[in-house]
């Protein structure tokens, strides 16, 4: 039996981007953390995205170098060229994921291809075409700096299937976290959470989105 969905909504960074060497990740953000008086890489990593700052930088009301002057000043890092080498540091191990760039290829044969993103980049479009060598793969990309609201927030879904011109039942959303998952299927979307490029497979071969 043929899949009833019309369209697929990715989420990007933790599904389509993520670490390309894991232990190579873990260890720059665990010495970047203890450089900086913290005892975890996660600590380090919540400094950043789970705070004010964030917040407002991914519903564009700072832009995104405002989130880094911001944060990193925290840490001591006033120069830029600084705070560049840190961010060098946090992200030269993370990148599109192969497999998914794969799938992707495969799935846009199959059905329309979408992205949702809780993202401090407003031209996240461009971006996603002249940086990830995503050109033409998707019908829509949903920034939520550029809309000026994000996941798990009702609104942000509503507005990537009003731009796809399709109901809830229509489209699949994908995403590495359960709180905006959750939040799809309350508006009547199905979801996957996403955990590895092998495990979407699966589940997408078990919707017969793929065979």
């Amino acid at each position: 039996m043929a899949s009833t969905f019309k369209a697929l909504i990715f989420d990007y960074g933790g599904v389509l981007e993520g670490p390309l060497n894991i232990s190579g990740f873990q260890n720059d953000l665990k010495a970047l953390a203890v450089q900086h008086g913290f005892r975890e890489g996660k600590e380090l990593w919540n400094h950043l995205y789970v705070s004010s700052a964030w917040e407002q930088a991914k519903r564009g009301e700072i832009s995104r170098d405002a989130f880094w002057k911001v944060r990193l000043l925290e840490l001591g890092l006033h120069d830029k060229e600084d705070r560049d080498v840190f961010i060098h540091r946090l992200y030269q191990h993370r990148g599109i994921r192969p497999e998914m760039r794969t799938l992707l290829t495969e799935l846009h044969s199959v059905c329309r291809l979408a992205v949702l993103s809780n993202t401090a980049r407003r031209d996240f479009s461009r971006y996603l075409a002249e940086n990830c060598g995503f050109n033409d793969l998707f019908d829509i990309v949903v920034s939520s700096a550029e809309v000026g609201m994000a996941k798990p927030e009702p609104e942000i879904y509503l507005l990537a299937l009003e731009r796809l011109e399709l109901l809830p039942g229509d489209a699949l959303f994908i995403d590495d976290l359960s709180r905006n998952t959750e939040a799809a299927e309350e508006l009547g979307m199905k979801s996957i959470v996403f955990v590895s490029p092998t495990q979407l497979r699966a589940k997408l071969m078990a919707y017969n989105i793929l065979r």
